[in-house]
């Protein structure tokens, strides 16, 4: 399980962006916060969450642990996929999430 990356924002694209660490990149799925934050050339870290299937892998990267968590407790919820679950934690602040659930 890969939990997070560390290294330099090596391409940034509409859904994704490269982290390259020790000469490897690694595409990794975030929010619009967090892509529109990245530029290539600095450094970064990410929490990531490992999706690993039959036929996919993919990886899904997050700002805080705080995210990450709170992504991983949405994809509990029946029907709620990870692309889902990114566009949800990616909407708001988690705590402003958590409250609209509460409330």
């Amino acid at each position: 399980m890969i939990a997070s990356l560390d290294g330099v924002v090596g391409d940034v694209a509409a859904d994704s962006l490269v982290v390259e660490v020790g000469g490897i990149g690694y595409q990794v799925f975030a929010a619009p916060a967090l892509l529109t934050s990245a530029r290539p050339g600095t450094k970064l870290k990410v929490h990531t969450y490992h999706l690993v299937r039959e036929d996919l892998q993919a990886l899904y990267g997050f700002r805080s642990a705080d995210e990450l968590g709170f992504f991983r407790l949405l994809l509990t919820v029946q029907g709620v996929g990870p692309k889902v679950a990114l566009a949800i934690v990616g909407s708001r602040a988690v705590a402003d999430l958590q409250l609209a659930i509460l409330q």
